[in-house]
């Protein structure tokens, strides 16, 4: 909760130098996998600050609901990236983001562990992961626009691996 907090602020900070339409913020829900775990919920909420139609810096959290325990989680991601778009017309447009992410799995449950050595603390490591994303953009309006992402993160110490997320989502500008 802290860090959504966090996250906020530092959306708001964004809005004292932002005019026109270059604050925005965004939510998105569809489908995540990762190396332990086919399909399963995610959501996404983030904000960012446009510098132009083509450069923004974006911060956001994407959970990734999995059932299970050991070492199957749920995953919640908080990152911060650079975005860059091609508008290709008004009404569409097609972009890529890179950044880092700090990934942190849910709570371990060792209950069901048959085998006491994969059930171990290091189950629940949270760690910094790379970020990439691709997606289309369709412009509703200057203000409203909805997009289909496939956001992908690289695993580092956690034992999910790698998690690949892609959801459909909608944005608003201030």
């Amino acid at each position: 909760m802290k860090k959504l907090l966090g996250m906020l602020l530092l959306a708001s900070s964004f809005a004292a130098v932002a005019d026109g339409n270059n604050l925005y913020v965004g939510v998105g829900a569809g489908a995540g996998w990762n190396d332990i775990q086919s399909p399963d919920a995610a959501f996404r909420l983030d904000g960012g600050y446009n510098f132009s139609d083509t450069l923004a810096l974006e911060a956001g959290t994407t959970g990734l609901t999995q059932s299970g325990g050991v070492p199957n989680q749920s995953m919640q991601y908080y990152d911060f990236s650079v975005k860059g778009t091609l508008p290709l017309g008004d009404a569409f447009g097609v972009f890529a983001q890179v950044g880092g992410a700090y990934g942190t799995p849910g709570a371990t449950d060792y209950s069901g562990c048959a085998n006491t050595s994969s059930c171990t603390s290091g189950s629940n490591q949270a760690g910094w992961n790379a970020l990439t994303a691709v997606g289309v953009q369709l412009n509703i309006s200057r203000q409203f626009s909805l997009n289909l992402t496939d956001y992908y993160y690289y695993g580092a110490n956690t034992p999910q691996g790698n998690s690949n997320v892609l959801l459909g989502g909608a944005k608003f500008n201030f």
